[in-house]
């Protein structure tokens, strides 16, 4: 005959923290043959049909306190072992955070010596390209003024040597007319006639001082 062994299982829900009993029945052959028609009793407990189960229910004051304590010992123990593994988390957590901040931390602190260098090093480039600046720029000045001065100079020059030949020039022109005026007369005998006229007064002169004489 078939028996049905009665198995309690305990089982604990970690996402609804809380337990659970799974009472589980299994079939169990003990050699002795029921009927159907035999009156039911503790082995065969379903009455009139071997093929259904029967699950016993706890009635037992002792039983359930013994199913109870077991049930808060496991969850004490799985309570626990949630707590402890939280605890690591946030420690993990916390020392990762830690390490984080102090990595940025270095980082910035980096960057800012870098930039703090970098002001510096820009400060003392200013502080000596300025006056090398006022330098040059000075020196410019003098350089325009020098320039200034030579082409005024140059200036005057090129007006003095510009009025020199157009006075050149203008007596050139004059020189220029008189000769032609010169050669004009000399084909006229203007000139010949007044050198003889000249001639003879001095002739005539010349006589009258021989004749007084």
């Amino acid at each position: 005959m078939e028996n049905f062994k009665h198995i309690a299982i305990y089982h604990y829900d970690i996402d609804n923290e809380k337990e659970e009993v799974v009472e589980v029945v299994e079939k169990v052959d003990d050699g002795l043959d029921h009927s159907p028609d035999s009156p039911p009793t503790e082995k065969s407990p379903v009455f009139g049909n071997p093929k259904k189960t029967w699950v016993p229910t706890r009635k037992d004051d002792d039983t359930g306190t013994e199913v109870k304590n077991k049930m808060d010992n496991i969850g004490a123990d799985v309570s626990s072992t949630v707590t402890e593994k939280k605890k690591r988390m946030e420690s993990s957590i916390e020392g990762v955070v830690k390490d984080c901040n102090k990595n940025i931390k270095q980082h910035l602190k980096f960057h800012e010596d870098e930039l703090r260098e970098f002001k510096i090093e820009f400060t003392e480039k200013i502080i000596t390209v300025f006056p090398q600046w006022d330098l040059d720029i000075k020196h410019l000045g003098d350089q325009e003024d020098k320039l200034t001065d030579i082409f005024y100079q140059q200036k005057n020059i090129f007006e003095q040597t510009k009025m020199h030949q157009y006075q050149g020039l203008k007596r050139l022109k004059r020189e220029s007319k008189a000769f032609l005026k010169a050669l004009k007369d000399l084909e006229n005998g203007d000139l010949l006639a007044s050198a003889r006229s000249e001639i003879k007064n001095q002739m005539s002169l010349l006589q009258k001082k021989f004749t007084d004489s």
